[in-house]
């Protein structure tokens, strides 16, 4: 430390323009986060929106100066969704990259292999702000107190679900899940959903991380048909959660599916409505999907007018080094609105953070946050027994070739 002190009083003496204050990852004129990610892979589309629409606003605040004079930039690695990958990206991020913070994860069984390194370096002041994932590790301790998610939690998705589908009667739910902790947070709260109105699930089928879409999901068809499930909940990704709707429909049921807002609901559709030009069938009817944004095509909600004003504008595109040339991304989706969200949040919590930036008065900051209007609907608020900002649940159906709000939820067993 005496040495440290000495050598900036050498550097100060010789002219040099030393701030009083040193914090990792902040200089005057920079921010500087860390984010691992699924940009290449078949989860590919799931980092790639998500980066696109944060970096989106980051790219408006950056050109109006910044915030306090420093732009934000996001050091992003790829991962491809496995949790392997995850732990040294984000040891590397925090010791070689010397992030001020993480950034915009995506994934359950990416964040849990995570959890402990950040953990480790917490004491530091070290936190991970916003995630793309609803699941429970980081909603709770030890981990939720430098975890500050912005999204709704999977056990609110899923609780929401099954009070819509037993509301039309459909009580007899099956579920068709990621065999991973991502699968398994979701079959918790759809399990924990039912087990209070007196039900159970009445099946369960799994299916393996990152398998391709044209792998056959006849077998886990085949098991809730023969469980009498009269509506389906998938906790999946979209190549595998497409591969399954395309096998229950091709099988001639119309069963309601319904699946959550990690799935990747764009490139979802996408893969389906391809697969009905070649097959000629009709698959994405009687499916629903609940999201932690609005609906991307609801012009009339302010965040998302501004988030498609944004896009027009900028549309961001990946370093090339991340870029996967099997995906294309999406005009509009919803992995992009809450990237878009996710910065903006951010963003106005660094603006109520001192001048003089640190991690500590970041999270001080964070956590007074009350009643912060962003546009999308309800108020968002952190404080420091809670780091979820927002218990809001949204639903959206197929009409039409894409994704609209659903208002009607009998539309769903017509």
């Amino acid at each position: 430390m005496k040495n440290w002190i000495k050598y900036m009083v050498v550097l100060m003496a010789a002219g040099w323009n030393i701030p009083v204050w040193a914090e990792t990852g902040v200089t005057d004129s920079e921010v500087l986060l860390g984010q691992s990610a699924a940009f290449k892979g078949a989860a590919a589309g799931l980092g790639t929106e998500l980066w696109r629409g944060a970096q989106a606003y980051f790219d408006k605040v950056n050109a109006a100066g910044g915030v306090n004079g420093r732009k934000i930039r996001v050091v992003s690695i790829d991962d491809g969704y496995e949790g392997d990958v995850t732990l040294p990206n984000t040891v590397k991020l925090i010791n070689q990259d010397n992030v001020f913070a993480l950034f915009g994860y995506v994934g359950t069984p990416t964040l849990v292999k995570a959890l402990p390194a950040i953990q480790n370096y917490s004491d530091q002041g070290l936190f991970l702000f916003s995630d793309f994932t609803g699941a429970q590790p980081q909603r709770e301790p030890p981990h939720n107190k430098y975890v500050f998610n912005v999204r709704a939690s999977y056990r609110q998705e899923t609780a929401a679900l099954v009070k819509n589908f037993t509301k039309l009667g459909l009580k007899k739910i099956g579920i068709f899940i990621q065999n991973d902790a991502y699968g398994r947070s979701g079959e918790d709260g759809v399990a924990r959903a039912l087990k209070e109105k007196g039900l159970a699930v009445v099946v369960e089928t799994t299916y393996e991380r990152n398998i391709p879409y044209t792998t056959s999901m006849e077998k886990q068809v085949g098991d809730l048909k023969a469980a009498g499930a009269d509506a389906i909940i998938a906790v999946g990704a979209y190549n595998q959660c497409a591969a399954f709707i395309r096998d229950v429909r091709n099988s001639g049921w119309n069963v309601p599916v319904a699946n959550l807002s990690f799935v990747g609901a764009n490139q979802l559709l996408d893969k389906l409505t391809e697969e009905e030009k070649t097959s000629g069938k009709t698959l994405t009817a009687h499916l629903v999907n609940s999201q932690v944004v609005p609906c991307w095509t609801d012009t009339s909600n302010t965040l998302v007018a501004e988030y498609r004003a944004a896009m027009d504008q900028d549309e961001p595109k990946l370093p090339p080094d991340l870029q996967d040339p099997g995906y294309k991304p999406s005009q509009y989706s919803f992995g992009a609105l809450e990237g878009y969200l996710n910065a903006k949040m951010f963003v106005a919590i660094l603006k109520k953070a001192a001048a003089k930036l640190t991690r500590k008065s970041f999270i001080k900051a964070a956590e007074s946050t009350k009643g912060l209007d962003l546009g999308m609907g309800s108020k968002l608020a952190f404080s420091p027994t809670n780091h979820q900002a927002s218990n809001q649940v949204f639903f959206t159906t197929v009409r039409d070739g894409q994704w609209a709000p659903l208002t009607n939820w009998a539309s769903l067993t017509k």
